[in-house]
């Protein structure tokens, strides 16, 4: 029972990660009609930003994270403005288009090992300190990845819910050019979800590198597909479908250590996904269009 328990803590840490992370991949897909492969690699540019965060500005863990999370929003804005949005004016079509991300992503693995080489890196301030409830026990670090994914998926609630610019969001998802003849700035909201989108994955690759104790230049890479198990199992282009396919994907994954290895926990998401497109194609949460979460 204790090692169940255990494994319910880790499920709650990696489905906060994956939530993160599951939230910007769909904000891209479902808002641009882009479905980036180079968002996990994006993640991976995170952390190393992070890591420079540390040892040039000498920033402790969590600002440093904040910069990582600022420096891939900003890498999310220029990757739109240079290459996506040339590519999406010019009509290109979507397979084309993911193989044009798939080549972003393996260009910037290289950069990144040009710079930092094929090595693993680790973040300084890690505390070996718990926090334990009988059986369940997590790191501060990790509950402090909790509450932060937990303040930002309600901080993006109440910005689609309750702000202006988040009507205007739902209006550019539900119908993009009678948004647009609505008086709706269609250009400058999709940059703001490139912007978004990205600091989302700047965030999650820091917290998964803080999770995980250590990072490489694949890393975030080899989480991609686990993140779009996530994002396919909530349904395709549904922000709050996103998180909830992250809970489970995410519990799943742990839990199931109990039973198996965890290195074939990654299976466990890609069973789960077969089964869900095959029993149920529209996802988890569906049926009351893309911006379920600000309805």
């Amino acid at each position: 029972m204790s090692i169940f328990v255990a494994s319910l803590g880790f499920g709650l840490v990696t489905s906060a990660i994956l939530a993160l992370a599951a939230l910007g991949f769909t904000l891209q897909a479902g808002m641009t009609n882009v479905v980036n492969l180079a968002y996990g690699d994006m993640m991976t540019a995170g952390a190393f930003a992070a890591l420079v965060g540390q040892s040039a500005l000498r920033l402790s863990l969590w600002p440093a994270l904040v910069f990582g999370g600022v420096i891939v929003a900003l890498l999310s804005f220029v990757t739109n403005r240079l290459v996506i949005r040339p590519f999406v004016a010019r009509g290109t079509k979507s397979f084309q288009m993911i193989i044009v991300t798939f080549a972003l992503g393996i260009i910037l693995q290289y950069v990144i090992v040009m710079k930092w080489g094929e090595n693993f890196y680790a973040y300084r301030g890690l505390s070996l300190s718990l926090f334990k409830w009988g059986s369940f026990e997590l790191s501060y670090e990790q509950l402090t990845i909790v509450i932060m994914s937990v303040l930002l998926l309600g901080g993006f609630h109440v910005l689609v819910r309750y702000s202006r610019m988040g009507r205007a969001l739902r209006a550019m998802a539900d119908d993009k050019q009678l948004a647009r003849a609505c008086g709706v700035n269609v250009a400058r909201l999709t940059d703001i979800v490139w912007l978004i989108s990205g600091a989302l994955a700047g965030v999650s690759g820091v917290a998964l590198a803080i999770n995980a104790g250590s990072f490489n230049e694949i890393f975030g890479a080899n989480f991609m597909l686990i993140v779009v198990a996530a994002a396919i199992l909530g349904g395709a282009g549904e922000p709050n479908g996103a998180m909830v396919g992250a809970v489970v994907v995410g519990f799943a994954m742990e839990v199931s250590t109990v039973w198996i290895a965890g290195s074939y926990s990654e299976v466990v998401a890609l069973i789960l996904l077969i089964v869900a497109v095959l029993v149920r194609p529209q996802g988890l949460v569906a049926g009351r269009g893309k911006w379920v979460l600000a309805q």
